[in-house]
């Protein structure tokens, strides 16, 4: 992966958020959600993808909204955050205020293309209040869309004129 980034680029902090439903990861459908055998397993393979860009990982992952909430309201050592809001794509305003007031950038994620899983699962109409606020959506390419969304998210992090500038006011992060 070398030459990918820019020279001398910092190493961020990402924090991968699951939401509701994400831990039955595995059981749930192929078609639709690949060969990731868990949620540990989708973990795994996130890890040794960011080792590869030199990017540190932070994940959590629950069924309740306000875990999830918690955990946005005191990550002030990450600088941005991926995540597939799940059970939440629709409610989860709570979460998505929680994002938006962190002042850091954020990438829904998706195994899914939405607007063709609304489509047949009876709600054609329905929408992400996730992504109005986004710096990016990643949708229908399964677990490819989190190692190509880390990669997309880490480049407008390193890239002063998009992302990088308002994350490099973080002091935290190390670099490299």
């Amino acid at each position: 992966m070398q030459g990918l980034r820019v020279p001398n680029a910092p190493q961020w902090r990402i924090a991968v958020i699951q939401g509701p439903n994400m831990s039955a990861l595995g059981k749930r459908d192929p078609g639709l959600f690949g060969s990731v055998r868990s949620l540990e397993d989708l973990n795994d393979q996130l890890d040794g993808f960011a080792a590869k860009i030199d990017v540190e990982l932070r994940h959590f992952s629950s069924n309740i909204e306000g875990e999830i909430l918690n955990f946005i309201h005191y990550s002030d050592d990450v600088d941005a955050f991926m995540i597939n809001p799940a059970g939440l794509t629709m409610l989860g305003m709570a979460t998505r205020d929680a994002l938006l007031d962190s002042g850091r950038p954020y990438l829904e994620v998706h195994f899914a293309n939405l607007a063709q899983w609304f489509s047949t699962s009876g709600t054609p109409d329905a929408k992400s209040i996730f992504s109005h606020g986004a710096s990016g959506v990643m949708e229908g390419l399964r677990h490819h869309g989190y190692v190509g969304g880390m990669l997309a998210l880490t480049l407008a992090l390193d890239d002063q004129s998009f992302l990088g500038k308002t994350a490099r006011t973080n002091t935290h992060r190390k670099e490299s």
